[in-house]
């Protein structure tokens, strides 16, 4: 049989990725990838990275279980003698595209803080305890009521509109027959073009668009997809999304045309998610500024239609690299008009944003390339502030910040903004910072977000200040959201955590019950498990906390904070040996923070004194970097105590010390990073 970097050699050559791409979205270097192919690494060390690389190739099932076996991995499921098949054609190349324990790594970051809901039509990105960050795609510009609704000026639409279409006139006074979406089913719908040619022209737009795009649903084997007629021409996005609302539909293709051209604009409605996880990306409206042009007579450019119509579906369901495929295919004959293109650019940069495998350098190269054409475009300052954020270097705060900061500015009504700008300044953390952060979610509930996330989220700022009375506010703000959705998961998660800051008689038995509720509401994300876990361990109870941060890891195997507490947990109960693996898998992606504190502490326990002192001294240089003022007074001293100890041959880490540095939940005011 041949060996592992035989097969993964002939994969990627036949996809068409370059090593760069493929390395940047399974999480390695593209050294560690081409050791790999070369054959002087014989095999991944991590069975998650062969199922990630088999994911991005898109490999079968029997190619990816035979990845798995020549890397020494247990398949999927288990070979069975099966009828010879026709082989299948090459898959189409994929394009580029809390405590003293715990501080929060830099790097995109599993933030336990971050909180989701939706409000109006904005949608909510999720995360767990805390803030949440807002997809700014949800929002149409220039709001004029609090239900963030939006009038659109149609580009080139004359003074005197002529109504003339090839459609046949619709009787006003009979109750309009239109179509509605089955359940779980994703609906197009497909206005008739209004005619400004006078009569002089009528173009079958619909016919052609319709056919379009059942071809590319076919090509792409997509199931539960249907094209319909809306009954009447959509003057606008606001009737698009009335559109959409009366019919349940996903997508609403409307426009104009002239003799010249043809304007086709995409609707789409907001989905609403509530979820623990990573940021995900929820695609609601897109920005009426960003039209898309195509002209009859290039089925080339009918055909982006269709695609970026597809594209919309496949962000819709969260399905980010089909979504980038069919964008990428759309852009081999891109359309001539800019603010088309820009169209395209900004889904695309949506896609990178979003999913297991997101490229936020790459969204945010897309965003920057629309803001070249749409200067003003509020929903892409909003994206790429969101960006920023998430991708967490030194810095981006500040970036965020700006970006967010100028979207309000452009579209003061809208919400979204605010509650953006609300998590970078608890992310960025400088005096007067969780000031801000209040005032902006002020802003946001007076811009009429009225659900009960936003009152998660600043009982979450509440609960990070710590100021007197601050405790009080944020379990009122909790009460709030719990009684108006009491199935909303992240207020249990943050209710749990207030009872742990308060820390009075019976509140770690409650914090764990509101942890375990958290669970049954959302039973696939990790964040529940790792909280109850930090609940367990600040009990000394062990053996469940060891559980809970298992299966925390288990459901985000690559997860940073995650990796980092069982590091840690692990080395302080002398367990060195099953520590390392998730040691080495937190450096992966933050080589320069806590986790390194982790692994001096893993290190220091085995006895390897010089990789200690090594570990200790790249996280003191971290903490030195900090622009938080507790910081480097609540590290350095202690950090500095175990080198010299270590230098002179002795052991810092008796058993009440090992104890001490357990993880453990953030103390009032946060951690001190």
């Amino acid at each position: 049989m041949p060996g592992f970097g035989e097969i993964l050699t002939s994969h990627v050559s036949r996809s068409g990725i370059t090593d760069s791409d493929l390395a940047r979205r399974i999480g390695v270097s593209r050294a560690t990838l081409i050791r790999w192919k070369e054959g002087l690494t014989a095999r991944p060390r991590y069975r998650e990275d062969v199922l990630r690389c088999a994911e991005v190739l898109r490999l079968t099932p029997e190619e990816r279980d035979e990845l798995l076996i020549a890397a020494d991995f247990e398949p999927e499921a288990p070979p069975v003698d099966a009828p010879p098949q026709e082989p299948a054609p090459d898959p189409a190349p994929i394009l580029p595209a809390e405590s003293d324990a715990s501080p929060v790594p830099a790097g995109r970051r599993w933030r336990p803080w971050i909180v989701a809901s939706a409000a109006a039509v904005a949608v909510v990105a999720a995360i767990a305890v805390g803030l949440a960050l807002i997809d700014f795609s949800g929002e149409p510009e220039n709001p004029v009521t609090p239900t963030i609704e939006a009038p659109v000026n149609i580009p080139g639409e004359p003074d005197h509109t002529v109504t003339a279409t090839s459609e046949p006139p619709v009787d006003p006074t009979s109750e309009p027959d239109h179509p509605v979406a089955e359940t779980g089913e994703a609906l197009i719908l497909i206005a008739p073009f209004a005619n400004y040619t006078a009569g002089q022209l009528e173009f079958n737009i619909r016919g052609r668009l319709r056919d379009s795009i059942n071809r590319e649903i076919a090509a792409a084997g997509l199931e539960g997809i249907r094209i319909d007629h809306w009954v009447e021409t959509v003057p606008g996005n606001r009737a698009a999304l009335s559109a959409a609302e009366q019919s349940g539909a996903a997508i609403v293709i409307w426009g104009e045309y002239d003799s010249g051209r043809v304007l086709a604009n995409l609707t789409s409605t907001p989905t609403e998610n509530e979820t623990l996880g990573p940021q995900v990306v929820e695609i609601a409206t897109s920005p009426s500024e960003l039209p898309t042009a195509i002209n009859l007579n290039l089925t080339a450019e009918v055909r982006s239609v269709a695609l970026l119509a597809l594209s919309q579906v496949y962000l819709q369901r969260g399905e980010y690299e089909p979504a980038k495929t069919v964008l990428y295919q759309a852009l081999e004959h891109p359309p001539a008009d800019p603010a088309a293109l820009a169209n395209m650019r900004y889904r695309l940069g949506q896609a990178y944003l979003g999913g297991e495998y997101a490229d936020l350098d790459e969204a945010i190269w897309r965003f920057t390339e629309v803001l070249e054409v749409q200067p003003r475009s509020a929903y892409t300052y909003g994206s790429r502030g969101l960006a920023y954020l998430e991708r967490g270097r030194p810095g981006d705060e500040d970036l965020a910040i700006a970006d967010l900061t100028t979207a309000s500015n452009l579209v003061p009504h809208l919400a979204a903004p605010y509650l953006n700008r609300a998590v970078a300044y608890i992310a960025r953390g400088r005096p007067g910072d969780l000031d801000r952060a209040l005032d902006d979610l002020k802003r946001a509930i007076d811009a009429g977000v009225e659900g009960p996330g936003v009152f998660v989220n600043r009982a979450a700022v509440y609960l990070e200040r710590g100021n007197d009375g601050d405790l009080d506010l944020a379990f009122e703000d909790l009460k709030r959201a719990i009684d108006m959705d009491p199935e909303l998961a992240t207020a249990w998660v943050n209710r749990g955590k207030a009872r742990l800051q308060r820390g009075e008689d019976g509140d770690v038995e409650q914090a764990l019950a509101d942890f375990t509720r958290a669970i049954d509401l959302a039973p696939d994300n990790p964040l529940g498990y790792y909280n109850r876990a930090l609940a367990h361990s600040e009990a000394e109870n062990w053996e469940p906390a060891n559980s809970d941060l298992k299966a925390a890891q288990e459901l985000d195997p690559r997860d940073t904070v995650i990796n980092d507490a069982l590091c840690r947990q692990l080395g302080v109960q002398r367990r060195p040996e099953e520590a390392l693996p998730f040691c080495d898998r937190a450096l992966e992606r933050a080589p320069d923070g806590p986790a390194r504190d982790s692994s001096g502490l893993v290190h220091a326990v085995m006895g390897s004194a010089d990789e200690a002192i090594a570990d200790f001294r790249v996280f003191l240089d971290w903490v030195d970097a900090s622009e938080k003022p507790t910081c480097r007074p609540h590290y350095r001293p202690s950090r500095e105590s175990w080198i010299s100890a270590l230098e002179s041959g002795g052991n810092p880490f008796d058993d009440e010390t090992l104890r001490e540095l357990r993880v453990r939940p953030a103390p009032p005011g946060g951690a001190p990073c």
